[in-house]
């Protein structure tokens, strides 16, 4: 099917976008995506289609490549509270002691919830292992689901609300 003009061109990304289970698309494929139209252009009416119908359209970086991730108002439903302040503290650690987190210290860290939580945002791409590396990192994904729940998370913040919960 050759597209042959802008409006064409935005019509079937935003459809890829809103009907991809992933949530989550490379700037490469949508670079592809919008043929000869200005990039820049096509990603800017995308982003005002999806802002009209309640939707966000975030750009972030994961393993040197550049990705566009599809997030909505509030929480997400499938995820618990106990699975959000696992993400939580992980991406606090990850910003504040170390980007690479390894595996081994994680299932320390949080060896109590391990099969329940971290497996599940594993499973669902929130958190990536990257194996030869033996290090988790918090994908694009589970960072969107965050931008909601908490602006700016800091691992201090986080250990004294923690701390102030087991004093009551």
């Amino acid at each position: 099917m050759e597209i042959t003009n802008f409006e064409e061109a935005v019509k079937n990304i935003t459809k890829i976008i809103l009907t991809s289970p992933q949530k989550m698309i490379r700037e490469e494929d949508l670079q592809n995506l919008s043929k000869n139209f200005d990039f820049e252009q096509i990603m800017s009416t995308v982003y005002l289609n999806l802002k009209k119908i309640g939707f966000e359209f975030i750009k972030s970086n994961f393993l040197d490549q550049k990705f566009y991730v599809l997030t909505s108002e509030g929480k997400d439903d499938s995820i618990t509270p106990s699975q959000y302040g696992t993400l939580a503290l992980i991406l606090a650690l990850s910003k504040e002691v170390d980007e690479n987190i390894k595996i081994s210290d994680l299932k320390e860290i949080f060896k109590e919830i391990w099969a329940d939580d971290v497996e599940f945002l594993i499973e669902n791409d929130y958190l990536r292992k990257i194996e030869d590396l033996d290090v988790i990192k918090i994908t694009p994904l589970g960072k969107a689901i965050m931008k909601n729940i908490i602006q700016d998370i800091n691992l201090k913040n986080l250990l004294n609300a923690f701390k102030g919960k087991e004093s009551t």
